[in-house]
């Protein structure tokens, strides 16, 4: 079933909750959070966090391309020596090892840029076709800290955010496989002794104009290529058969990618000739040479012979890898594909990566070459003639997401209410804290972004719209407002699909949440009247209850605290008619809230006490602290200063205990206007600088007020 809306309004008001850990600022709340929802322990300002190193691992043998590094040299020097910042671009045929080079270099010279290294995969050459910019330099800014919540959402702001964060930084930038200059041109650093290197498949002749320089990286020499099977083999085979050796460079074009696959079966077999492979191989080439190929002939030739040494599990795993959502996934997710046991699919994945069929990030996740995954799609295709297996493998790895994103969802809010059928099954995975299901949530986004089209696009219109509810907290807390867009428009179109109004009115109501929190709440109340029809005609109070105070919610939000009332009212009389007393409690938070704003500070005084009656320490620490500070601020109104101290004093206590630190700063500020009013300027300067601390390290949009407020105190005598 739908979830309660438990939406802070925007403006003058408690501040929404915030999340500690790797997220920094204050979180507009678009729904119920049941307990505490602080993540993970405190953290610190964000620009004294650990600098980004996101460059990937170099492949493990790599020859030098002295050319190419020459030049990589000359123009990081002259990125940091000039202080205005240079690009370079890597161009060349798939396969030809562009982003190998580049990794080295940035790995090599990684001193050499002390503010951090970002790395994005523009996928300009492979599927679903080029990453969205906007979504990178969302990437970016939460790399560099910036606080979610104040990342813009226009694309274009993003890019100047971008700017205006990196100008003056020593950084790094890779940009990997860009398919054109205008998707370069939008993530450029601000002025700074900064180095931006682009690998293409394509010469991107247009970025010269910006002053890149242009570097096309060729297949190996044919010394540096044996060279590197005399590095891949290191028993001495190349030196005792150089003829074979130089035959077998040439089956594979010379190109990285390509030797590694062929040369990787004979890695455990150390007393088969390499003519035995250069046989094989030329084979494969001339089979392959009578068809019409899309993709590079040498290529698809090392891959075909890698895949023939593999047992039939393993090749039935390499199939399927083709067929995975995301462009990387973990062991879990490939065990679920295959439909094998996870230890049974650690093994075939070990065996893939030491084929070269597969590479293995540094966080354990794996992903293919966008080559790899053409070959082994096109394989899939052509072993399976009426798609059952495929259409199965399908079905069971987006199972595994729906149920895995469930489980996160449930442990990030534990009490909320929901109309996915996946919530009522068993938890696939128990997680053992918030923070471990948020880190797996935000770990997986882009895969679970593709599980939506791929859901949507198949007509598994069922799935899809429940995997957006699942995604629902990872969006409220994150912000990521580009996702949070594109995946509730996808959920809504398939439940309209499915002719569901109960399912469309779940999705309209989380656009709204998304419109909330982007400072439209009259499009969001848009949204809710909609949402609150379809509940309707489907025959759900609940979810006319959770639209209901939705609609209030954005009613406060524009200042119209009467029809807010009205709203709330209505939500307050369902939840009694169904018996539902923590829904009960909400509303009378609620009520109390659009009373305060109505100027009934004694109304609203009662409303609140009434609410902190359901909401105990033990059981709701967070709403708790929410609904104390709401009393403390209608009773300071109505001049209760005493009463209203006691209870700010609980608010922070309490606060501090489970890291709510927006609303523990909120409290010291509250409190700070109570010592002024006594006269106690030296501990009001102590609240507020604790206060202003606070707000700092999570970004607070009241940073500014605080700091002014403390600023403008008179100084102590003698200071």
């Amino acid at each position: 079933m739908p979830p309660e809306k438990d939406r802070d309004r925007t403006g003058p008001g408690p501040p929404g909750n915030s999340v500690t850990g790797d997220n920094h600022g204050t979180v507009i709340q678009v729904g119920t959070v049941y307990g505490g929802v602080g993540v993970g322990a405190g953290a610190g300002p964000p620009h004294r966090h650990r600098v980004p190193r996101q460059i990937p691992h170099t492949p493990r043998f790599f020859t030098d391309r002295e050319r190419e590094s020459r030049l990589l040299d000359s123009v990081g020097r002259q990125a940091r020596e000039g202080g205005g910042g240079r690009v370079v671009v890597l161009s060349g045929t798939g396969g030809v090892g562009k982003t190998a080079l580049a990794t080295h270099f940035l790995e090599e010279n990684a001193g050499a840029f002390p503010d951090g290294a970002l790395y994005a995969d523009l996928q300009g050459f492979g599927e679903p076709g080029p990453a969205d910019t906007g979504d990178v330099l969302d990437g970016f800014l939460r790399a560099l800290h910036v606080d979610p919540g104040a990342i813009p959402h226009d694309t274009g702001a993003r890019a100047a955010a971008f700017r205006s964060r990196t100008h003056g930084l020593g950084i790094a930038v890779l940009l990997d496989n860009a398919l054109s200059a205008a998707q370069v041109r939008a993530l450029l650093p601000g002025r700074g002794p900064h180095l931006v290197v682009v690998t293409s498949r394509l010469h991107l002749a247009g970025l010269r104009l910006d002053g890149a320089d242009l570097l096309e990286v060729r297949p190996l020499d044919e010394p540096e290529a044996v060279r590197l099977v005399d590095l891949m083999l290191s028993d001495g085979r190349t030196c005792a058969e150089p003829a074979s050796a130089r035959e077998l460079v040439d089956l594979c074009g010379r190109l990285p990618l390509a030797l590694r696959a062929a040369v990787s079966g004979l890695t455990d077999r150390p007393h088969q000739p390499l003519s035995r492979l250069v046989s094989r191989l030329s084979g494969e080439h001339g089979r392959l040479a009578a068809l019409s190929q899309t993709r590079e002939l040498s290529v698809d030739t090392a891959f075909n012979a890698s895949y023939a040494l593999l047992s039939g599990p393993a090749r039935r795993m390499y199939r399927l890898l083709g067929l995975a959502p995301g462009r990387d996934l973990t062991p879990e997710a490939a065990a679920a594909l295959a439909g094998v046991p996870d230890d049974d699919a650690e093994d075939l994945l070990t065996d893939l990566v030491a084929a070269s069929l597969l590479e293995e990030g540094a966080d354990g996740r794996l992903r293919q070459h966008d080559l790899a995954r053409l070959h082994a799609r096109s394989l899939a295709e052509e072993g399976d003639g009426d798609g059952s297996e495929r259409g199965a493998a399908v079905d069971r790895v987006l199972d595994f997401y729906l149920e895995t994103s469930a489980a996160a969802d449930r442990t990030l809010n534990p009490g909320r209410w929901h109309l996915a059928p996946v919530f009522d099954r068993p938890p696939r995975r128990v997680f053992g804290s918030r923070a471990e299901a948020l880190d797996w949530l935000e770990a997986e986004l882009e895969c679970l972004r593709a599980c939506v089209r791929l859901a949507h696009g198949t007509g598994r219109h069922s799935v899809c719209w429940q995997l957006c509810e699942a995604l629902r907290n990872l969006f409220m807390l994150r912000k990521h407002y580009t996702a949070w867009e594109e995946a509730y428009t996808t959920g809504l179109a398939s439940a309209e699909a499915l002719d569901d109004p109960a399912a469309q009115a779940q999705m309209a109501n989380a656009l709204a949440g998304l419109h909330l929190s982007l400072g439209d709440p009259g499009r969001a109340g848009e949204l809710h009247h909609r949402a609150l029809a379809l509940w309707s005609r489907a025959g759900h109070p609940l979810g006319r209850a959770s639209s209901l105070e939705g609609a209030g919610v954005c009613e406060l939000a524009r200042d119209r605290p009467e029809r807010a009332l009205e709203h709330f009212r209505r939500a307050l009389r369902i939840h009694e008619e169904l018996g539902r007393p923590r829904g009960v409690a909400l509303m009378l938070r609620r009520l109390g809230e659009a009373t305060r704003d109505t100027g009934d500070h004694a109304g609203a005084a009662a409303y609140f006490a009434r609410a902190l009656d359901f909401f105990s320490e033990d059981e709701e620490p967070y709403m708790r602290t929410r609904t104390l500070v709401g009393l403390a601020t209608s009773r300071l109104a109505d001049g209760a200063t005493e009463s209203a101290g006691r209870v700010l004093e609980e608010a922070l206590r309490i606060s501090g205990r489970i890291g709510a630190r927006a609303e523990e700063a909120g409290a010291q500020a509250m409190l700070a206007d109570l010592a002024l009013a006594d006269g106690r300027t030296e501990e009001a300067r102590e609240l507020l600088t604790r206060a202003l601390s606070t707000r700092t390290a999570i970004s607070d949009p009241l940073t500014g007020e605080t700091r002014r407020r403390l600023e403008s105190l008179p100084r102590a005598p003698g200071g």
